[in-house]
Formats: C-alpha cells, sequence, structure tokens
C-alpha cells in the first residue's frame, strides 16, 4: 500500500472519524485540528492540515446496513484530497475487514473492486477514482459489499444526497480545480 493511501487511513483514525461515527453523528469531529466544512445531506465535509499540506474529506455513514455482526455500526463512503491525491475513494468499517478480502462498490450499473486493509479500503485501480466520483455524482445510493473479519458479508447502502455539495466544499478548500 502507498504512503499516501496508508496516510489516509491515519488521518482518519487520528481524528476519530470511526470512533465519531460510532457516537451520535460525523458532524462532532473536532479533535486535532479539524474544522468541518459543513454538512449536505447525508455528507459531512472537514479538513485539517497534516504535515505541509491540507487534507480535506467528504464522509457519509450507510443509512441501511445489513449483514456483520448484531449490532455493528454502518460502514462509510469518503472521498479525500490531499497534496499528491486528488478525489480519493475510500470505504471505512467500523469493523475489520477479512484478511485479503476485496470489498466492493455499486453505483448505478458501474461496480469498483477494492482492496482492504484493517478497517479501510481503496479502489483496485487507482486511476478509477475519477469515475468513481462520476457515478456518485451522478447517482441516487452507493452500494457496500464487503466481509468482515467476523460475521456474515455487509450489504450497506450510502445515500448519495448531498455528494455534490460536499465535493465542492473540499475542493474549494483544498484549492482543486
Amino acid at each position: 500500500m502507498n504512503r499516501v493511501r496508508m496516510g489516509m487511513a491515519a488521518g482518519l483514525v487520528a481524528i476519530g472519524l470511526v470512533g465519531v461515527a460510532m457516537g451520535n453523528g460525523i458532524a462532532r469531529a473536532g479533535t486535532g485540528g479539524t474544522r468541518v466544512l459543513g454538512v449536505f445531506g447525508a455528507w459531512q465535509a472537514y479538513t485539517y492540515h497534516e504535515g505541509r499540506g491540507t487534507v480535506c474529506y467528504a464522509a457519509a455513514a450507510a443509512d441501511h446496513t445489513r449483514g456483520g455482526l448484531r449490532g455493528r455500526k454502518p460502514t462509510y463512503l469518503a472521498v479525500t484530497d490531499r497534496p499528491g491525491a486528488v478525489h480519493e475513494v475510500s470505504l471505512i468499517g467500523s469493523y475489520r475487514f477479512k484478511g485479503g478480502s476485496h470489498a466492493e462498490l455499486v453505483v448505478g450499473d458501474a461496480r469498483n473492486a477494492f482492496f482492504t486493509r484493517g478497517n479501510s479500503a481503496w479502489s483496485v485501480k487507482r486511476d478509477a477514482n475519477r469515475a468513481i466520483v462520476q457515478s456518485l455524482i451522478n447517482g441516487a445510493k452507493a452500494v457496500i459489499h464487503a466481509a468482515p473479519r467476523q460475521g456474515p458479508p455487509v450489504v450497506d447502502q450510502v445515500s448519495l444526497t448531498g455528494f455534490t455539495k460536499a465535493l465542492e466544499a473540499i475542493d474549494r478548500a483544498c484549492r482543486v480545480k
């Protein structure tokens, strides 16, 4: 896994995204200098500084969940802008993914494979992020299929209401053209 992707996972964990996601909502983040850019429908947008650069990300929790261990929290879908990576799509589980497994993100007719590591997943094809983001802009819902380390397979659905506005907010904050 490359350093940018590992940095993404570390950054999200460092600001407590997964921990906040398990609480009363992601919008309560604010530790470690994280600034809330706004809430846009089902999506929230944030920014924070890492090293010499700014990281901006938009994320939404699954609003419909199925499978996994009883009482588990939802999977998150996130898009991140950071120096060296624009519109990187990732999945963040409240559970660890089964070792060596792949997750799948389905938006409309588009199916995208993601490799997993710990509780995070990224597109197998790095150059697919642009097409995935376009499908998120045009879609109404995203469906995540994943294999947790424990329990039955997970099928989570994320609303795309507000995604475009959240993406615009992170692009403005990180000066993405």
